[in-house]
């Protein structure tokens, strides 16, 4: 059996995908890739599926917030597939739903998403980066890192992994801050890193929007906000009286709130006072939220809604082991071969990290997240509605464009 060496992936809102290896820093994109124009759509559905089970897996009904970016990890995980072969290749690919999507029709469409999800907007920033950090002298195979370069952008750069870890983590955690406008500040502490580590593939996502329809500062009182364990909880309460789309569900009530000319929503989904979120959690499947977004009727009505900051960190292993991706982390079973040559070591996903935030007020929004893998009945619309956000909520921030998912998460206590 060959030694083995570790892989370091990281994705988020700031996505951030850390892995073993390296070659060429800076090599030129294949002169035969071509941009598509528009999104295919098993790549939607297999994003909005992916993001459902995701959210299913990482919430554990503890009682806790949690924000989460399907996004960033779909591409920190498209990433790694470039480099992944065999039974390795086909667990990733079966977790993210590209089963039957070919590598040369997906990297097109990775690279295809992240042009389709720039705003022309002066009310909207979204920014996508990647790079790629490579332990000095190892030696990855030149045509993975310019398949990265081709469809996904990414800025390869040498760091120590081994010799000098706090200045390999200081390095690609300002990275990571710039990226994200200071949001995340610190994606990776040294000991993340070891004398294994190889590589590491970040990618950063960044989200700033501005309602299109702010609450007013002046109508924002404090107000009860009653929690799961049956206390209550004085909270900034903002109030907006607004003509918005609206849809009443089996068991809850959403509102989509537009960002800047409407491309970008904010949908805040409410369960009924007799029912959980994490009920209303289990709903959200790829089917459902088709019909629900479908559903929604433009009408007169009140919406209040916490001001909230919301930060989550997962370690990401569990759940996407639990998903089939079990192998990409064993040791012993592993197949990165297309990322690099390495007899007679053996290259595996050490770990797998997201850091997410979501700052909501009366403005608008703001998020980013960083992720890793170490190497319906419907009713008919009434007149009026009010939907008071005054107890656990679920939300949602989607381009409706392409159908994409970029924040997904829960409040229970603003």
């Amino acid at each position: 059996m060959r030694p083995m060496r570790s892989l370091t992936v990281l994705g988020g809102l700031a996505a951030v995908l850390l892995c073993s290896c390296g070659g060429d820093a800076s090599p030129k994109p294949p002169e035969e890739a071509t941009q598509p124009v528009q999104l295919r759509a098993d790549v939607q559905s297999a994003n909005l599926q992916f993001a459902a089970r995701m959210l299913n897996q990482l919430d554990s009904e503890s009682g806790a917030n949690l924000c989460f970016s399907p996004l960033s990890l779909s591409i920190a995980l498209s990433m790694t597939l470039n480099g992944a072969e065999g039974e390795t290749y086909d667990a990733i690919a079966q977790t993210l739903g590209y089963e039957k999507i070919p590598l040369n029709a997906l990297n097109p469409q990775m690279r295809a998403l992240n042009q389709l999800l720039k705003p022309s907007d002066p009310e909207v920033v979204i920014h996508l980066a990647n790079s790629l950090w490579i332990q000095h002298g190892f030696e990855s195979n030149p045509e993975f890192v310019r398949t990265l370069l081709a469809f996904y952008e990414t800025r390869t750069e040498p760091v120590d992994f081994s010799g000098d870890p706090e200045a390999a983590a200081e390095q690609i955690n300002r990275w990571v801050k710039r990226q994200t406008q200071g949001l995340i500040e610190k994606l990776f502490a040294a000991s993340e890193f070891n004398a294994q580590t190889r590589l590491a593939l970040v990618n950063a996502l960044y989200f700033e929007g501005n309602w299109q329809f702010p609450f007013n500062k002046d109508a924002t009182q404090e107000a009860p906000f009653y929690l799961e364990n049956g206390k209550t909880k004085p909270v900034p309460m903002m109030f907006l009286a607004q003509k918005l789309p609206y849809y009443r569900g089996e068991g809850f009530a959403a509102v989509a709130l537009p960002y800047g000319k409407g491309d970008y929503r904010f949908y805040l989904l409410v369960p009924d006072k007799e029912r959980s979120v994490a009920a209303l959690r289990k709903q959200f499947t790829p089917e459902n939220w088709a019909q629900w977004t479908a559903g929604f009727r433009t009408i007169e009505g009140v919406v209040r809604l916490p001001r909230f900051k919301v930060e989550s960190t997962h370690d990401l292993k569990p759940p996407l082991s639990a998903l089939g991706m079990e192998i990409a982390f064993d040791p012993s079973r592993a197949d990165f071969h297309r990322i690099a040559e390495v007899a007679p070591e053996r290259l595996y996903l050490q770990k797998a990290i997201q850091k997410a935030i979501v700052e909501v007020d009366e403005s608008g929004t703001k998020a980013a997240a960083a992720t890793g893998i170490t190497v319906g009945v419907t009713s008919a619309p009434m007149e009026r509605f009010e939907l008071v956000a005054d107890r656990p909520f679920m939300f949602v921030i989607a381009h409706q464009p392409t159908g994409t998912v970029l924040f997904v998460g829960i409040v229970r206590e603003p």
